[in-house]
C-alpha cells in the first residue's frame, strides 16, 4: 500500500482482537515516533511501550473512548488494546512538545496500519492516575496514550453532510466517520479563493 492509500484508509480503531503483538513490531513503531520532526531538535518526547496484560488493565482505566457513540463503543474486555504507548514530554526541555507529539504520533499510526495493525490516538486520559499507574518521574507530562492491535471493526470514512462532522454507529454497528469536504477547506493563493 503506497502512503496515500495508508493515510486515506486509515481508521481510528476502538476494537481489537487479542492476538499478542510482537514487542520487537511495538519498538519499531517507537522508532517511526523517533525519526519525526522535532521543534529545534530538541526533542523531549520519551515513551512507555505498555505490553504486560495486568498492566494493560489498569492503564485502560485511565482512558475514554469515542465521546460521540460512549458507552455503545467502549471496548468490552475481548476487544481491548492489546498494547499501548505512552507518549510522554520531558518539562526539563523547553520545546514545542505538543507539537512534536503530534507530528511522532502520526507516524506511530501509520507504521501500524502499514502493518494491519489498529490504532487509536487518545487525548481524553486521566493523566494523574497514569502517572500513578506507570510510575513516571514528576518532570515528565503525559501528552497522549496510542492504543494498538489487529482491528476487530472497520469504520468508514465519508464526506459529511454539511457541517456536521460528529461521528455515528448505523443500524449494523459499523461507525461512520464524517470529514469536511474539500470544496470547504481548501483555498488557492488566497482564503477564500476556491
Amino acid at each position: 500500500m503506497d502512503l496515500f492509500d495508508l493515510i486515506k484508509t486509515r481508521r481510528s480503531i476502538r476494537r481489537f482482537s487479542q492476538e499478542k503483538l510482537d514487542r520487537n513490531f511495538l519498538i519499531e513503531l517507537v522508532e517511526a515516533a523517533r525519526c519525526a520532526p522535532a521543534t529545534a531538535n530538541l526533542q523531549p518526547l520519551e515513551y512507555i511501550i505498555v505490553d504486560e496484560p495486568k498492566i494493560c488493565e489498569k492503564l485502560f482505566e485511565a482512558l475514554s473512548w469515542a465521546g460521540h457513540v460512549r458507552p455503545k463503543r467502549n471496548p468490552l474486555p475481548n476487544q481491548r488494546p492489546v498494547a499501548y504507548i505512552v507518549v510522554l514530554a520531558n518539562s526539563e526541555i523547553k520545546s514545542n512538545a505538543p507539537v512534536d507529539a503530534a507530528a511522532a504520533i502520526e507516524n506511530i499510526l501509520l507504521a501500524a496500519w502499514g502493518k494491519g495493525v489498529g490504532s487509536c490516538w487518545l487525548g481524553a486520559i486521566d493523566r494523574m492516575k497514569i502517572l500513578q499507574v506507570l510510575d513516571i518521574d514528576e518532570k515528565y507530562q503525559v501528552d497522549s496514550v496510542v492504543a494498538l492491535g489487529k482491528p476487530d471493526e472497520k469504520p468508514v470514512m465519508e464526506d459529511a453532510k454539511g457541517d456536521d462532522t460528529k461521528y455515528y454507529l448505523d443500524e449494523k454497528d459499523v461507525l461512520h466517520v464524517p470529514k469536511r469536504a474539500m470544496a470547504k477547506i481548501l483555498h488557492f493563493n488566497k482564503f477564500g479563493s476556491k
